[in-house]
């Protein structure tokens, strides 16, 4: 398996000049940003240095925010975003540093977490890491969690082999050694792969129709349409005379009757289809559009 050397930091390890030398060769890093204890709320005062560092390094980065079950799931992420969201990019991921009940029962820790992993991805439009140890999920506080990739840490095993607990069935993050810095390595191919993983999805755009190709009129007419790599359907604009009907043909499979008589209609592209031939079954006088997309 090919992984990504990675650390993790907070305000114990100090400004980026007390840690850089100590993590040597890295690809990536994750940054502590908060901490929401009843009534103790923190920021890191060096977090916003870290991130900068990592920045001009190159490297990928990973916010966090260490969870208490006690504190209020609102607030919590809350705290967390105030301090990183001037500061997030695109390609930035984030995480939930899972360790501590707070005198919580599994079933509530569990619920919590999930809550905030939720308000996490809905807030900052990506899915959120999960970090937690292996006898912490064992005993049930992260139920419900799996769909979440997990950074797991577990320094009983080699870097790249940790044990995966459930509910999870494979793993994102491994944290292998904590000294004298967290190390981690991050199963991904390339830190593209990684950034492009764990940030925030491309927009998806609505495909923009183009100008129609024209399906001749007149009786028995033959039209031959390619698809191109992507299309998924292909519609058809009647001329001003309704009850156009056109016959499809989608590369030898079952011929499609198609008859425009409400306006535009689309027909959905078989699997593996490269193209189709259109053919005029009525004797109408006006071009009919053809689009595909």
């Amino acid at each position: 398996m090919i992984t990504l050397p990675g650390i993790d930091v907070s305000a114990f390890q100090g400004s980026p000049g007390q840690w850089k030398g100590e993590a040597g060769k890295i690809a990536w890093a994750a940054v502590k940003f908060s901490e929401l204890a009843p009534g103790s709320p923190y920021t890191s005062p060096d977090a916003l240095a870290d991130w900068a560092a990592l920045h001009a390094m190159g490297c990928a980065r990973v916010a966090y925010l260490f969870g208490h079950p006690s504190a209020g799931v609102a607030e919590t992420v809350d705290l967390f975003l105030s301090a990183l969201r001037p500061v997030l990019t695109d390609d930035d991921g984030v995480a939930l540093d899972l360790e501590v009940s707070d005198g919580r029962s599994p079933a509530e820790v569990a619920a919590w977490a999930l809550d905030v992993l939720r308000l996490l991805e809905q807030d900052t439009g990506r899915k959120p890491y999960c970090y937690t140890f292996t006898d912490f999920a064992l005993e049930g506080n992260c139920a419900g969690l799996g769909g979440y990739p997990l950074w797991i840490a577990d320094p009983n095993h080699p870097a790249g082999k940790p044990a995966v607990p459930g509910p999870w069935k494979t793993w994102a993050i491994h944290q292998y050694a904590d000294a004298p810095v967290d190390r981690d390595v991050a199963a991904y191919p390339s830190l593209d792969a990684m950034r492009a993983a764990m940030g925030k999805p491309a927009p998806k755009t609505a495909p923009r129709p183009e100008e129609p190709m024209l399906l001749p009129a007149g009786q028995g007419k033959i039209h031959p349409v390619a698809f191109r790599n992507g299309d998924t359907k292909i519609r058809f604009f009647p001329g001003a005379t309704s009850g156009t009907e056109l016959r499809v043909e989608f590369d030898g499979h079952t011929v499609t009757e198609v008859m425009l008589s409400n306006g535009a209609q689309a027909v959905d592209i078989p699997k593996g289809a490269l193209g189709c031939r259109v053919t005029r079954a009525d004797p109408g006088l006006q071009d009919v559009g053809v689009v595909t997309f």
